[in-house]
């Protein structure tokens, strides 16, 4: 089995360029005109993001669009892109909710990506 995390977004682009400027995703397919639904790819990893106006039109009874209270993790294993990551997030001010930080076996900050999702970027250490 094979889990794909699918955001329900506002701005596609906007949604889109985050992913692809900070996190080195980039676009492996697109639907429809115009975009409302597309699927980015970062080796293994893909995220889908689809607009909240072709979802509530798609599933009848979709709920109204709110902030996420979920948190989504993206796993590496290189300190150093962490770090680099978090520079430029904080370079183009975006919104941390949890500052770098050494935990318990990880590494980890937290960032908003543009529709309030909450994503923390991680890295697992040995103590």
């Amino acid at each position: 089995m094979e889990v794909i995390i699918e955001f329900v977004v506002d701005d596609i682009y906007k949604s889109s360029d985050f992913y692809i400027k900070y996190f080195d995703f980039e676009i492996e397919v697109t639907e429809y005109n115009p975009v409302s639904w597309m699927q980015l790819k970062n080796g293994n990893t893909r995220i889908m993001l689809v607009t909240y106006e072709y979802t509530k039109d798609d599933i009848s009874g979709f709920k109204e669009y709110s902030e996420s209270t979920n948190l989504y993790k993206l796993c590496y294993d290189n300190l150093d892109k962490i770090k680099e990551i978090y520079k430029k997030l904080k370079a183009d001010n975006k919104e941390i909710f949890l500052d770098l930080r050494k935990a318990d076996y990880r590494y980890e900050f937290g960032v908003y990506d543009e529709d309030k999702n909450m994503i923390l970027v991680t890295m697992a250490t040995d103590s």
